[in-house]
């Protein structure tokens, strides 16, 4: 149970990363908000799937 909810969290985090990448494609400058989406996205990636 409780590794399904860290995974549950994870999968969340990359959702906001996600969701930032989205709303950053129609903004004035996407570069800059592809760069800020990759901080959630790499965090979740990494506390979904790095050392335990």
């Amino acid at each position: 149970m409780d590794k399904a909810l860290a995974y549950a969290i994870s999968a969340v985090i990359v959702g906001f990363g996600a969701w930032i990448f989205v709303a950053g494609l129609g903004s004035n400058s996407p570069i800059m908000w592809t760069v800020v989406a990759l901080v959630p996205i790499s965090i979740g990636v990494i506390s979904a799937f790095g050392p335990s």
